[in-house]
């Protein structure tokens, strides 16, 4: 499935790239492995004579090359020929898929979403376990029609302990904010980013039509998804897939929490500390959603923001995406550690994030270096400025 208007298919796109290699120095699975093989143009040259010359079978050597990619986009930005890059990867992924050589990290997941819609090994029924950290459970947090903001919590923050203290700070600042809020509970199915990134286009229509069905019947005005791919996958994805406007505005955490600080609605004190962001892929390069958290973090007294040397669109790839983790866990690992040197660099103390997938890499890597660096979201350092 390509989000990209004039993506055609993956044998005319691999005869496009005239191969300047402009994708090269901004790919982080190139930059860490250094083979041409694991390079954009490498790989297109590969798909090249297997596609569009019928010159061969697809060998393991390049399906595993297939699946060292986290999809974060950099190559699409960089390409002379504007290729969608991340369609033909997803392409590609689909052919490997084919070919019966995908990662069993891979076939393990599509199954596991497939029967019980969540990326876990936990039962759907359990998507609203992590509001037990709350003083209070709002009577509303389950499935409440009529509410004006559906809150999609997402898979990582719904079932992995560490990014669970993100919907928790999530529902205490629309508190504090006063607005009227309700998520969709165990109706909540997977946003469905990982079975494209598995190769598995034709299985997330499913998940789409189900997703956005539930959110028009709770009759929610505004649907809001503190996940940088489920805002990404209902904003460039679902439209073409449920083929009609989805009937509700779309919104990012920080764009609401933007929002609502621009209203008074939330008053934060001073807190001093310098902080840097990472801008998640599929939030800043893919959706071009860069402004919105720095206007949270810079509404904040007395935070100091200090940026990497590369940020915004431009922003290297925490290692976590593209389904990466299951397919080389060492690489994603690799990858983390040369973004939290970056914001090692900085001199901040604490890395702010909006992605829930970015911060449990980070906050992995700075384990791994040692780093005296606290990793936590956008909502988290607000709620934490409002906590008195």
């Amino acid at each position: 499935m390509s989000s990209g208007s004039f993506y055609k298919n993956l044998t005319e796109e691999s005869l496009i790239c005239g191969r300047c290699g402009n994708c090269r120095s901004d790919c982080p699975v190139y930059q860490e492995i250094g083979w041409e093989s694991a390079a954009p143009r490498g790989k297109i040259s590969l798909a090249r004579e297997l596609f569009a010359r019928n010159a061969g079978k697809l060998s393991p050597e390049y399906a595993k090359r297939v699946t060292q990619c986290t999809l974060c986009g950099a190559c699409t930005k960089a390409c002379a020929a504007r290729i969608d890059l991340q369609a033909l990867w997803q392409d590609l992924r689909a052919q490997v898929v084919a070919a019966g050589q995908a990662p069993a990290a891979y076939t393990a997941m599509v199954a596991n979403l497939k029967d019980k819609k969540n990326i876990s090994s936990f039962a759907n029924i359990t998507r609203l376990d992590w509001a037990e950290e709350l003083e209070e459970i709002p009577d509303a947090l389950d499935q409440e029609p009529g509410a004006e903001i559906a809150y999609f919590v997402g898979c990582v923050s719904s079932f992995f302990p560490r990014a669970a203290q993100v919907p928790v700070a999530m529902v205490q600042l629309l508190q504090k904010a006063e607005a009227s809020f309700t998520t969709l509970g165990p109706e909540e199915w997977c946003c469905g980013f990982p079975l494209l990134a598995a190769g598995q286009p034709e299985a997330i229509g499913e998940f789409a039509r189900h997703n956005v069905a539930q959110v028009r019947e709770l009759g929610a005005k505004t649907l809001v998804t503190g996940c940088a791919s489920c805002y990404h996958v209902f904003s460039h994805v679902y439209p073409e897939l449920v083929g009609e406007p989805l009937g509700f505005r779309l919104v990012h955490a920080t764009e609401l929490l933007a929002e609502l600080l621009t209203e008074g609605r939330l008053v934060p004190r001073e807190v001093d500390v310098t902080v840097t962001y990472h801008d998640p892929c599929d939030l800043g390069r893919n959706s071009g959603v860069v402004s919105a958290p720095r206007a949270v973090i810079n509404s904040i007294p007395g935070v100091r923001l200090v940026e990497m040397a590369t940020a915004g669109e431009d922003s290297t790839c925490c290692g976590g995406g593209g389904n990466l983790q299951g397919a080389d866990p060492g690489l994603a690992d690799a990858i983390a550690r040369k973004r939290i040197q970056e914001a090692a660099a900085t001199g901040a103390s604490i890395v702010v994030s909006a992605c829930q997938q970015c911060e449990q890499m980070l906050e992995k890597a700075a384990r791994a270096e040692k780093l005296p660096l606290t990793v936590m979201d956008v909502a988290e350092l607000l709620l934490m400025a409002l906590a008195k």
